[in-house]
């Protein structure tokens, strides 16, 4: 008999919202790792960075993309609905309080980012944001959903997740909500995704626009370490990935 599932999405503990890493950051961490490198060795195309490069970070590499003061990362936890076909714990079955389950998706949110390192420059054809008295800013990025528990809407669920999770931390006073997120134009299927969220596409953006504005520095200089001089230069000057925004009222 096939296996019933209920989900959920959580986010991570952060500086933003944890006084002090959890006892089991290490678990988390383990667990957040698999889960990534399971999304680039499922769907190379749909992400910059590569299986190469990020199955060779260290353990303490891994922790610092998820105990980060600018972001935060987002999980969807699969339960079963027959406690009889609960396997064993293993990397990314834990029990952690909350985040127990299995982790079959994850997406992370940057943010709330002042207009300075927000903004792209005039060439993107990107609108001008509202001012820092006006408006909170965010970055999605990373979403993924494990194979197999696609088409079950978990794309969706992460990106209100962000949405919801965005709002929450947005100051009263404070009139908007900005969120948006860069994927490649022939990425139908996500670009889908999105637009169905209300994100609408605003403009282009280079491949190093796309990993600063995601918060990715030092994974930048081991992409470029990574490519051919002819690659270097479309992933620095070219404009080829499209700029969704969402813009929601508070």
């Amino acid at each position: 008999m096939p296996r019933q599932y209920t989900y959920s999405t959580r986010a991570l503990p952060s500086p933003r919202t944890a006084a002090s890493q959890p006892a089991d950051v290490d678990s988390l961490t383990r667990r957040y790792a698999a889960l990534r490198l399971e999304a680039l060795l499922t769907s190379p195309k749909a992400f910059a960075s590569s299986y190469a490069i990020e199955s060779a970070f260290t353990l303490a590499e891994w922790g610092a993309k998820i105990w980060r003061d600018d972001a935060v990362v987002l999980v969807c936890i699969a339960d079963h609905t027959n406690p009889a076909q609960v396997d064993r714990p293993n990397a990314r079955t834990a029990p952690t309080p909350g985040l127990g389950g299995e982790w079959v998706g994850s997406a992370i949110l940057r943010g709330p980012l002042p207009v300075s390192e927000y903004a792209l420059p005039h060439e993107s054809g990107t609108p001008p944001c509202g001012s820092d008295a006006d408006e909170t800013r965010w970055q999605m990025t990373a979403v993924f959903a494990s194979v197999a528990h696609r088409g079950r809407g978990l794309g969706k669920m992460l990106i209100q997740a962000g949405k919801d999770y965005a709002r929450a931390q947005t100051p009263g006073g404070l009139r908007r909500v900005r969120l948006r997120v860069m994927i490649h134009p022939e990425n139908l299927a996500v670009l889908g995704l999105y637009s169905a969220m209300n994100f609408i596409d605003v403009g282009r953006a280079t491949g190093q626009e796309a990993y600063r504005t995601n918060g990715d520095f030092a994974d930048w200089n081991l992409k470029l370490k990574s490519l051919t001089d002819d690659m270097k230069v479309e992933w620095q000057t070219a404009r080829v990935a499209a700029v969704m925004e969402c813009v929601e009222e508070v």
